[in-house]
């Protein structure tokens, strides 16, 4: 370390400010979270302006997200030439020397490392006992959210090919059915009402543990918070993404058993709606195995929302396999579609096949299977006139367990992150829009 950053280092240790910038998926957030308690349990402050160290948690599943985590950390780099700069995340892991030659980055720390909280103190000179900082319990809070994440799983056994995740976070790995119940029980007292079940990939929690993914929803569904003067408080779970054939009858009991403590939305990627498409992909479906399981899932809930994500212009994607994915989504009746133009990554399977469409044709059936989507998603929200929904407030508007925003009319005895009971309405504008609007319910949801 050079005399101007040992003496940076120590005006660093002064002030102790950090701040953290995060990319990617849920349970990034959630791994930066656990960052964030353990340095403020070390007496750091967090600030969202310039620091003197800056933690980047990367996201390296589209070449998109590599770009944006770059060029941020060249860019802090330029502003401020004395910050400190810890990368950390997938990129880290896909990419771990060419972040090391960014000027400012003092150290990237892979995925297994970063969820030591321990190793990361160390490297900022801090030694710590472990049980000090509460590892392995988890988290406490989601600072600024109604809704908190609850990272159930990591890594992934599957083998899509194009999928770079496997490799950067390694085969599946539960965490204890126990420890989790704590943690909502923590999250819910501290004020979430909403608790979002999220990993790599939630519908293989518990293989390693001799459960199954029900065995944790009923748990978390049973779990008694309480506030400071013992009474219970109402809350709220959510499943993150899960696969249409790991949504198992036992889970869609627990579903149907407890409509209003757990979320009625299942978001389960589709990635193509051409069985040709599929089996290139490595997908261990065809579109009649997944339609089915939307099929036998509405049977079993009042009027599910299905959300999905698809990507278009995987090689090989034709314009007959593009019109059968829209005849797809479009059996499927999803409420909202994450759509992502394919991107090849370096170390997969799909980084070597040839045939994908041109970028023009990309973005022209982008943009077309966006436009249905949003049709398709105004016609759903037109099904939910009349249902009964239980609505989270973040201001005068809220997220219905079917992952619908809605209109709630504010009263006095309304507050943000409230979980209020309505009537849901939908109205149409003249230009076809489909809204929805809350009136606050006659009875009570069930649990």
């Amino acid at each position: 370390m050079t005399s101007s950053r040992i003496a940076t280092h120590v005006i660093l240790r002064a002030m102790k400010e950090v701040r953290f910038v995060t990319y990617g998926c849920k349970a990034n957030q959630y791994d930066t979270q656990v960052l964030r308690e353990a340095l403020a349990r070390r007496g750091w402050s967090e600030t969202d302006k310039d620091a003197e160290l800056v933690v980047v948690n990367t996201c390296t599943v589209t070449a998109e997200a590599g770009r944006k985590a770059r060029q941020l950390i060249r860019r802090l780099g330029r502003e401020n030439p004395d910050v400190r700069i810890a990368v950390t995340g997938c990129l880290a892991e896909s990419e771990p020397e060419v972040l090391r030659e960014l000027p400012a980055v003092d150290w990237v720390l892979g995925n297994g490392e970063a969820k030591r909280p321990t190793n990361f103190l160390r490297h900022l000179g801090e030694e710590v006992d472990p049980e000090e900082l509460g590892i392995p319990a988890g988290i406490t809070e989601f600072a600024g959210h109604t809704r908190a994440f609850l990272k159930i799983q990591d890594g992934c056994d599957m083998a899509c090919a194009f999928c770079i995740i496997p490799k950067v976070r390694g085969k599946s790995r539960s965490r204890p059915l126990a420890e989790l119940v704590a943690e909502v029980q923590r999250l819910v007292e501290a004020g979430h009402v909403e608790v979002v079940l999220c990993g790599i990939h939630i519908g293989h929690w518990g293989r390693d543990l001799g459960l199954e993914l029900a065995d944790l929803v009923r748990a978390l569904a049973e779990a008694e918070p309480r506030d400071a003067e013992g009474a219970p408080l109402d809350f709220r779970l959510r499943l993150s993404s899960i696969e249409a054939t790991e949504v198992t009858p036992s889970l869609l009991a627990l579903m149907r058993e407890h409509p209003r403590r757990i979320a009625q939305h299942l978001h389960m990627p589709l990635q193509s709606g051409d069985d040709g498409v599929l089996k290139a992909m490595n997908r261990w479906y065809d579109t009649e195995t997944y339609l089915r399981a939307c099929e036998e899932i509405r049977a079993a809930l009042d009027r599910p929302a299905f959300t999905a994500d698809v990507i278009v212009g995987f090689p090989g994607e034709d314009d007959a396999a593009f019109e059968r994915t829209l005849e797809t989504v479009r059996a499927a009746g999803f409420a909202r579609m994450h759509v992502f133009p394919f991107s090849a990554r370096p170390s997969t399977p799909a980084y070597e096949l040839k045939g994908a469409p041109k970028p023009e044709v990309v973005r022209e059936r982008r943009a077309a299977l966006s436009e249905a989507a949003a049709l398709i998603g105004a016609d759903f929200r037109r099904s939910l006139d009349g249902a009964e929904e239980t609505v989270v407030l973040e201001g005068t508007v809220g997220l219905s367990g079917r992952y619908q925003r809605v209109v709630v009319p504010m009263g006095e005895d309304l507050f943000p992150g409230d979980l209020v009971n309505v009537t849901l309405k939908a109205e149409a504008s003249d230009d076809g829009e489909v809204s929805l609007r809350g009136e606050r319910a006659a009875t009570e949801v069930s649990a």
